[in-house]
């Protein structure tokens, strides 16, 4: 049974190894001995849950990084002192 969809970027799949790596997580301790079924159906669904987040927190991850390198945050940062200097002027007018 082959999956049709497209496989995971080599340059995301390496960098992601090299952080496991770098941060020694042994991954055979988080790996549980007995199947799944053995455990109760509230620790399946929080398990479950869990890594939910961490896909979600992954690929928000990933989406500020390629912000960052873009340099579209920079663009965005310039922009907002623009409109914060304008603001200020225009507040200075109004109180005169």
């Amino acid at each position: 049974m082959t999956s049709k969809g497209t496989p995971l970027p080599l340059h995301d799949t390496l960098r992601d190894l090299a952080f496991l790596r770098a941060s020694s997580v042994d991954l055979s301790g988080l790996i549980a001995d007995d199947t799944t079924s053995s455990q109760a159906p509230r620790e399946v669904e929080v398990v479950e849950e869990s890594t939910l987040q961490s896909y979600a927190f992954v690929r928000e991850a990933r989406n500020a990084l390629r912000m960052y390198d873009s340099g579209e945050a920079q663009k965005q940062a310039t922009r907002i002192e623009k409109l914060q200097v304008e603001l200020v002027d225009v507040l200075g007018s109004l109180s005169d």
